[in-house]
């Protein structure tokens, strides 16, 4: 989409919450450096929280200069699937937000792992990854067992049933917060029925 657009967009966005409500914006590893820090610095006079994602995922370098250039946060590694390059784009390319994917990363143990290089710098860790209540259920695991985190993504999908189909439970937000599963494991339950009528073999 084209600059102006762009704008449009977020001006929207803006005026459509308020001056209060935290507004984010994720790009989805659409521009180059340049391009992005001229976002960055348009969004940046409607109070956006982060710009999320805006660069490829090895884009270190554009990172860097991005990061450096302008006040809006930038958050990304959702891409990442190891700690080693989540230590490039934090100390290389100077991210503010460091984005974990549990079903991308290696799991519970490598996503404390980065978590924690994380708090070395200084830097908050969120979650990326809502697609199931697997996945939803495992973030709230992950993000209650680090000090560094302070928002949970979550997505209310509205073209798609499947999640709630393939779990007995589901996780809806109240005033904000989810509540932590207490059950065992991750605290959800498979539906084996609902699993076969979606197998493909």
């Amino acid at each position: 989409m084209d600059a102006e657009n762009d704008v449009a967009l977020v001006r929207e966005a803006r005026k459509g919450l308020g001056k209060g409500p935290d507004l984010m914006i994720d790009a989805g590893l659409v521009w180059d450096a340049k391009t992005a820090l001229q976002r960055a610095r348009a969004f940046a006079e409607y109070n956006i929280f982060w710009l999320e994602e805006p660069l490829r995922p090895d884009d270190y370098e554009g990172y860097r200069r991005l990061s450096e250039a302008t006040d809006v946060r930038i958050a990304a590694g959702e891409e990442e699937s190891n700690r080693w390059s989540f230590i490039e784009l934090m100390d290389k390319g100077k991210i503010d937000i460091v984005q974990v994917d549990l079903t991308r990363c290696g799991g519970f143990t490598e996503a404390r792992k980065i978590a924690s290089l994380a708090e070395d710098r200084g830097l908050p860790c969120v979650n990326h990854g809502f697609t199931t209540y697997i996945n939803i259920a495992a973030a709230i695991h992950f993000l209650n067992s680090i000090p560094n985190s302070f928002i949970m993504e979550y997505v209310a999908e509205e073209e798609t049933t499947l999640r709630d189909h393939i779990t007995r439970q589901s996780f809806v937000a109240k005033d904000g917060y989810v509540t932590v599963p207490e059950e065992p494991g991750l605290g959800v339950e498979l539906n084996e029925e609902a699993m076969q009528r979606f197998r493909v073999s």
